[in-house]
């Protein structure tokens, strides 16, 4: 209360930020990469259900919705083999790392995508990236 008496009040569902504006492709070494990976906690695992056949369209719409960066050279992802792997890096605006790793196969039978995505950090704060897809 003001010393008139008034009280203000904020109406909080009101206001709706979207989490994917605070996140930015980074990028680091692959040694750095790895240091990371070992030291992360937090860990989901999300399985690809995707009508996209071509692996890497799907990478491509993987790393537009989730902000982040592939690190995996674009020569390492060239080539028709029916599999797919690729780390990907991605900073908070306030610092923290998040870092997935895509590992995708054609299935010959239907032409389907199947495999993981991996996502790792420090906190659950980066759930919201395995609920893009």
């Amino acid at each position: 209360s003001g010393i008139s008496g008034d009280r203000s009040c904020v109406v909080l569902n009101d206001i709706h930020i979207d989490i994917m504006d605070y996140i930015v492709p980074a990028s680091c070494t692959d040694t750095e990469f790895r240091k990371m990976w070992a030291e992360f906690e937090w860990e989901n695992k999300v399985s690809v259900q995707t009508n996209i056949s071509d692996m890497n369209l799907y990478l491509d719409h993987i790393l537009g919705c989730t902000n982040m960066k592939c690190l995996t050279p674009k020569q390492a992802l060239s080539g028709d083999c029916g599999f797919l792997a690729a780390n990907m890096y991605a900073k908070s605006v306030f610092g923290e790392d998040a870092l997935a790793n895509i590992s995708i196969e054609q299935l010959p039978d239907t032409g389907a995508l199947s495999g993981h995505i991996r996502i790792r950090a420090k906190s659950k704060v980066w759930r919201c990236l395995s609920e893009t897809r």
